[in-house]
């Protein structure tokens, strides 16, 4: 074997290893954080398992509705059965060794965990087109201090998270390959593809990294044909894959903004298939006729867009009525942008967005050193994109964190490297990688940390408010809707035959809307709501942070009256938890 052969081998080794080290901390993690339970998964979580046990109890393959969600029947959800694939498959190969119902426990537990593997193998391959060994061996030590404890890749994180920051990854990492290579340039197509159909989150990142290619293809021409081709075709092809294997025929004329439909596969499809065509047919002309080409996909694409589905080129958020809006999304933690007050702010602020910005930096005089500049080009669009995102709503910095990883490793590893030896050069890289970790930089918040506004934080918690008490009387009742906090609907449907009248889930608007005017009404006009909305339960939980918010938003509403434990005519109690929640039947 050549000695490049050896070294490439051993750069497998170190990343393989490094990936199954990685998977046993965060197994040790969720054990240690109690995760193991099923219990305690998350909303988001729930209700995916909740989706994939109505799948194994005979739900169609192509049907990701929740009947008992909403008010009218039903909510139709936007999430991706393919996110549900791995999770199903390890539980299939799980079930020669133990029952059905061990097995799926198990996928649950070790999927999220062994998914970021596939994000090793990303930066792990982003790091070879990087530089040597060093930018390898730093990309892990800083991918390890975000990672090793990271929400999406802990036992029960079964949300599309894991997937797309992996996917992501992978696009990005194929695309920075310096002699564009067609391989590596499809590899970055299908795994951007793959990142679409999982969820719409990514799609100004897709965005991003279809129009680098574009245009990298538009300066470099003949260099860059063949690599542009494979990117737009694999691209194109993939998505469509996906769209044939994941929506139903009769529904593939529909238009949906939040999930993979007609659109995205005509958009991708045009965008992707006509930068090939564009690639092969102008690569051997001047630069403005390959602009002029460009310009022309770019009108076709923005056509389509705008008679196909002008309700996709505005903000999502405005098709939110303003009640629901101003009483529910603004009030979901994560959808919060990243400047607005909160307690612990010094800590979080610093945290999400240090390293980004200092990623940002760095690829910026890269760029000006003409350093691996094609990549720190793309390191650079997708990092602001990802601020700009993350000043609206933070649950975007973890794309940035991952964004941040690979020119992070690569500006370390040149430090280490560098001369001259001795002290000066330790001082430098050691102070960069200490700059290159999101504690680091929640460090100073830790001290400078303020009190919480209106008393004692600890009398507004975040659990479901779903004990397991709670939820064996509410079972025990004849089928029916219940009204509760957001939080809980997922437990209900995991837990109990009865529907929820809403759940964190935007398209249950007409449920989230009625559920919060019933909260803060007053209760003989609560009581008239819940009647005609055909509530059969109520289950109040006072310490929630929903309930307190709705108790604060009105202080003679239902829900300051459920806390404070008034007596109320049209209510007969079922049980009342140790914890103080409690459970009423509607009289009818």
């Amino acid at each position: 074997m050549h000695a490049s052969g050896k070294a490439v081998w051993a750069d497998r080794a170190i990343a393989t290893g490094f990936g199954l080290l990685l998977v046993g901390c965060l197994l040790l993690m969720s054990a240690v954080s109690g995760r193991f339970e099923l219990v305690a998964l998350e909303a988001d979580n729930a209700m995916r398992l909740v989706q994939i046990q109505d799948y194994l109890n005979g739900q169609h393959w192509f049907d990701v509705s929740q009947t008992r969600l909403g008010p009218d029947g039903g909510t139709d959800m936007h999430w991706s059965r393919l996110v549900d694939v791995p999770i199903l498959l390890i539980r299939a190969i799980l079930s020669a060794f133990m029952s059905p119902e061990t097995a799926l426990y198990w996928a649950v537990m070790i999927w999220p965990p062994m998914s970021v593997l596939l994000l090793v193998f990303a930066l792990a391959s982003g790091a070879r087109f990087l530089g040597g060994r060093a930018v390898l061996v730093f990309t892990g030590i800083i991918a390890a201090t975000i990672l090793f404890r990271h929400p999406n890749f802990l036992s029960g994180s079964i949300d599309h998270h894991n997937l797309q920051m992996g996917f992501l990854a992978m696009s990005l990492a194929f695309s920075i390959d310096p002699k564009r290579t067609a391989v590596s340039l499809a590899l970055a197509g299908a795994a951007l593809a793959s990142s679409l159909a999982v969820g719409v989150e990514v799609y100004p990142f897709v965005a991003v990294i279809c129009a680098f290619h574009a245009l990298d293809w538009a300066f470099a021409g003949r260099a860059a044909q063949n690599g542009a081709a494979a990117f737009g075709a694999s691209l194109g092809l993939m998505t469509a894959v996906f769209f044939l294997v994941s929506i139903a025929p009769s529904q593939y004329g529909a238009v949906h903004c939040d999930a993979l439909s007609l659109i995205t596969v005509c958009a991708a499809m045009l965008g992707g298939l006509g930068l090939a065509a564009v690639a092969f047919s102008l690569s051997g002309r001047p630069l403005v006729w390959r602009l002029a080409g460009l310009g022309a996909l770019a009108i076709a694409c923005g056509l389509l867009l705008k008679l196909q589905a002008p309700q996709c080129l505005v903000n999502p958020v405005d098709a939110l009525p303003e009640f629901v809006r101003t009483m529910w999304l603004e009030n979901v933690s994560e959808a919060r942008p990243l400047l607005a007050p909160r307690p612990n702010m010094l800590q979080e602020g610093p945290f999400m967005v240090g390293i980004t910005l200092v990623a940002a930096m760095v690829s910026v005089w890269q760029i000006e050193m003409g350093v691996h500049r094609r990549a720190h080009i793309l390191f650079l669009a997708l990092i602001a994109a990802d601020l700009l995102m993350t000043l609206q709503q933070i649950r975007f910095y973890s794309f940035g964190h991952v964004f941040a990883i690979l020119p992070l490793g690569a500006w370390v590893a040149g430090l280490y490297s560098a001369k001259p030896e001795g002290g000066q050069r330790a001082v430098a890289y050691v102070l960069a990688l200490a700059l290159s970790v999101p504690l680091v930089w929640s460090a100073p918040g830790l001290f400078l940390k303020a009190k919480p506004a209106g008393g004692d934080a600890s009398a507004m918690v975040e659990g479901v408010c779903t004990s397991q008490d709670v939820l064996a009387a509410l079972d025990a009742q004849p089928e029916g809707l219940v009204l509760a906090a957001a939080d809980a609907a997922p437990d209900i449907l995991r837990y109990t035959g009865q529907s929820a009248l809403h759940g964190n889930y935007h398209r249950n608007v007409a449920g989230i809307d009625l559920a919060l005017r019933i909260f803060i009404a007053r209760p003989d006009e609560a009581a008239k709501m819940m009647q005609a909305g055909g509530v059969d339960y109520v289950l109040s939980c006072p310490s929630h942070a929903e309930m307190v918010l709705l108790r604060d938003a009105n202080p003679d509403g239902l829900a300051a009256g459920l806390a404070a434990g008034d007596a109320m005519a049209f209510l007969t109690p079922i049980v009342v938890s140790k914890g103080g929640d409690a459970l009423y039947a509607v009289k009818r």
